[in-house]
């Protein structure tokens, strides 16, 4: 017969062996960047620009103007948006162009204010707001040569949160609403402050009222905006992932220079690794489980990537700009 004093020894003595192998639930990486202390990695993998230029792997393609922003893919090609910046910091000589699998470059719209322009989720349109006479018309464009497609005027201050081919999600100061472009209809989504949106993952960020009188993120099914999937009274959402499974939040209240602390989150909230410098100045996925953040250290500026705690510079550090 088995003596019970002696089972439970053996007993205890099996958990501790357990317990001594059984790895320790990781904790969540929290990272200062500050790319003079580290080391340099592989250089950006994704289409970017740099110093004016389109660069695409080895490929370097000089654009019209001296300021150059990625609108995104549209089939082969890249679209952008460039201008010039005269003296007193106004923009001159506004294009968007699209740079061809080849490297050629085609003009598709002129004098449009691209920093209002969206180019649509399947690449196909760009879309933005033209205004007159105290009224706001939002216009669809083809990404491809630039012919108008569509146009409607809405009230409220319009903005074009996102688009795909038949549709375009307007937001303005009293409600976000859809619009039918193909049978030119308005429909109402919801009346809640809403924020970015994403068709292809039918997620769509929303707010419980003015985030500077305390209201709160919600991010929210897009096809269903009462359907929460996560819910913060201290960050807002930044970035979601290409995949849909993971974004960037950072301090609801972030305004001026750029947050100094961001966070990586899986979709439904979970903390994945937090990243922190004096402040960052953008942010874009290489991949779906890859950060590029554009680093303003103490001493340098970088863009470093980051897979959760593991972070290297993408570029070589220059010394940080004030802005």
């Amino acid at each position: 017969m088995r003596h019970p004093r002696r089972a439970g020894l053996v007993l205890a003595a099996l958990t501790t062996a357990v317990s001594l192998v059984a790895p320790a639930q990781a904790a969540v990486p929290s990272v200062e960047l500050q790319p003079h202390r580290l080391s340099r990695g592989a250089d950006i993998a994704v289409p970017h620009i740099d110093d004016g230029d389109f660069v695409d792997g080895t490929k370097r393609v000089e654009l019209p103007g001296t300021v150059a922003e990625l609108l995104g893919p549209s089939g082969d090609a890249w679209v952008i948006a460039t201008h010039r910046t005269n003296r007193v910091g106004e923009w001159r000589n506004r294009r968007v162009v699209r740079v061809e699998a080849d490297g050629a470059v085609r003009e598709v719209l002129r004098d449009v204010d691209a920093s209002t322009l969206v180019l649509s989720e399947d690449g196909s349109r760009l879309v933005g707001p033209t205004s007159s006479n105290r009224r706001t018309t939002i216009k669809v464009w083809s990404a491809t040569d630039g012919t108008e497609i569509a146009a409607r005027k809405f009230g409220g201050y319009p903005e074009v949160v996102t688009a795909d081919a038949r549709k375009v999600l307007v937001d303005t100061t009293r409600r976000t609403a859809w619009w039918g472009v193909g049978a030119d209809r308005v429909r109402t989504l919801t009346t809640k402050l809403t924020g970015q949106a994403s068709i292809e993952h039918n997620l769509l960020v929303t707010y419980t009222k003015d985030p500077y009188l305390g209201g709160c993120t919600q991010l929210v099914r897009l096809s269903a905006p009462r359907m929460k999937v996560w819910k913060s009274c201290e960050d807002r959402v930044a970035a979601v992932s290409p995949d849909g499974t993971r974004m960037v939040t950072f301090d609801i209240l972030t305004d001026g220079l750029g947050p100094g602390v961001i966070h990586l989150r899986e979709i439904d909230g979970t903390k994945l690794a937090t990243y922190s410098t004096n402040w960052f100045s953008g942010w874009e996925w290489e991949s779906p489980t890859t950060l590029l953040l554009d680093v303003n250290g103490q001493r340098k500026f970088a863009t470093v990537r980051c897979t959760l705690g593991a972070c290297e510079n993408a570029t070589d550090p220059v010394p940080v700009t004030a802005p």
